[in-house]
């Protein structure tokens, strides 16, 4: 009787939030072009005035990353994402060719369910929210209950700043007593028209599983590889940016590092020069056991985004407070190499490659195992090499010569779109094969005029 009356109370407290946005929705798609422009902007510069603060309360409620990552993952969302979309046509008419009498009309796709994670919880919220506004598009989310007092603050911040530039109210709500009834009495509530998931694989899975058209992302077990014609000093670096970045949180950065046999001594020199620390055998078990579950042969979640220091003192050894990255030397990927699969945090597995060839080979064997259709990674300066490698990985983001995590979230080193959330295509059973942006979250008309001359 109690469980049949809380699943009364929750189903009660979705249907509310949906009326809301349908109210919301229907302000919404009045609106024209420059007051949509006008909110977001808002919203954007007080995301931005707060990523700060924000970060702060990210870190102390989750206890995962750090508060300059944070910062920065919060800048980005306010400021690289807003400046990438500002001029975007998002209403009416945004095209009208009068060669090929063709136009098209944007209109918003309805109300959209967002799903957060408690890796990037403040910035993903930033992230969805914007593109929600700028298609016109009310959104409800459900945030990881690890990080719903952050994410609460977020919303709250960007709500009243676009109410405050005409935006209607309840643009945007979110569930207030997190739970996993909640999250998936929205996601399949018949009024949501889409659902952003961007978390772990089960939750993607159930958002797909509803029947709605979501958008979500894949695991990631991204492989890179260093070449032997490769800027040393410059992949290090690179790799090091990468894999420390928010400790080693976000999915893109580099999980299994292939180094050719050629320059291994050097790569493995310059790590140790660049913070990494190179576990011994006599403690490889040790955090082996620390970082994975051994059962599920998955990630331990207590090590997700946590510091190499406090990995290495759960897992019972010592290193210095400064250290980067942990880093294992593997004799291949796959098989029983537990740490050769996705690991999000600052622990990197190092591997030997013979030659170009068997390089490519073990980065395939990374993607297969639980990160197909996610990212790849290549330092090298041989343009050969790059063609061959953006023809043979099953990955939707080749990125050559830049940090993974960055580059594959379009972040200062490339010109990728962009986004916190990242397609996997048919690869990783992902609906987009390219980072989220705003063009995906409106139907567009096409708009077909007779030809004054039939073909």
């Amino acid at each position: 009787m109690l469980k049949e009356m809380e699943e009364t109370t929750v189903s009660r407290s979705i249907d509310r939030l949906v009326l809301n946005a349908s109210l919301a929705a229907n302000r919404l798609e009045v609106m024209d072009q420059s007051q949509v422009d006008q909110a977001v902007a808002a919203m954007a510069r007080a995301a931005h005035a707060a990523r700060g603060m924000l970060a702060a309360m990210a870190v102390e409620e989750t206890g995962r990353g750090n508060y300059r990552d944070k910062v920065a993952k919060n800048d980005f969302a306010a400021k690289n994402v807003y400046n990438y979309i500002k001029d975007d046509k998002t209403v009416g008419i945004i095209n009208d060719d009068p060669v090929s009498g063709v136009m098209k009309v944007a209109e918003p796709v309805g109300i959209i369910a967002g799903v957060t994670p408690v890796t990037n919880p403040t910035s993903t919220v930033i992230f969805n929210a914007m593109l929600a506004l700028k298609t016109r598009n009310p959104i409800i989310f459900g945030f990881h209950p690890f990080a719903q007092k952050s994410c609460v603050e977020t919303g709250r911040i960007i709500r009243d700043a676009a109410i405050a530039s005409g935006a209607p109210k309840d643009w945007i709500q979110w569930i207030k007593t997190p739970s996993l009834e909640a999250t998936n009495t929205l996601m399949n509530h018949p009024g949501v028209a889409t659902i952003i998931a961007t978390g772990g694989a089960g939750m993607v899975k159930t958002a797909y599983s509803t029947g709605k058209p979501a958008l979500g992302v894949g695991p990631g077990n991204v492989p890179c590889f260093i070449e032997q014609t490769a800027d040393i000093q410059q992949a290090v670096s690179d790799v090091v940016t990468s894999k420390s970045f928010d400790n080693g949180m976000i999915c893109a950065s580099e999980s299994n590092l292939i180094v050719a046999d050629q320059i291994y001594d050097q790569v493995k020199r310059e790590l140790s020069h660049n913070g990494v620390y190179f576990v011994g055998t006599e403690n490889f078990k040790a955090l082996e056991a620390t970082v994975m579950n051994l059962d599920k042969q998955a990630v331990d979640p207590k090590v997700a985004g946590q510091t190499p220091w406090q990995i290495a003192q759960w897992a019972g050894f010592d290193v210095p407070s400064d250290t980067k990255v942990l880093a294992v030397e593997l004799p291949s990927i796959g098989g029983d190499q537990v740490l050769s699969r996705e690991k999000l945090s600052p622990v990197l597995a190092v591997v030997h490659a013979k030659d170009t060839e068997a390089g490519f080979n073990l980065m395939k064997r990374s993607l297969a195992l639980g990160g197909l259709g996610h990212t790849a990674a290549l330092h090298t300066t041989d343009e050969a090499v790059m063609n061959k490698f953006a023809l043979e990985m099953t990955a939707c983001r080749a990125l050559i010569n830049v940090p993974s995590s960055q580059g594959a979230i379009g972040y200062k080193y490339d010109n990728v779109a962009p986004s916190l959330t990242l397609g996997c295509g048919t690869w990783g059973h992902n609906s987009i094969s390219h980072n989220l942006e705003d063009w995906d979250l409106l139907n567009i008309k096409t708009v077909a005029k007779r030809l004054t001359k039939i073909r």
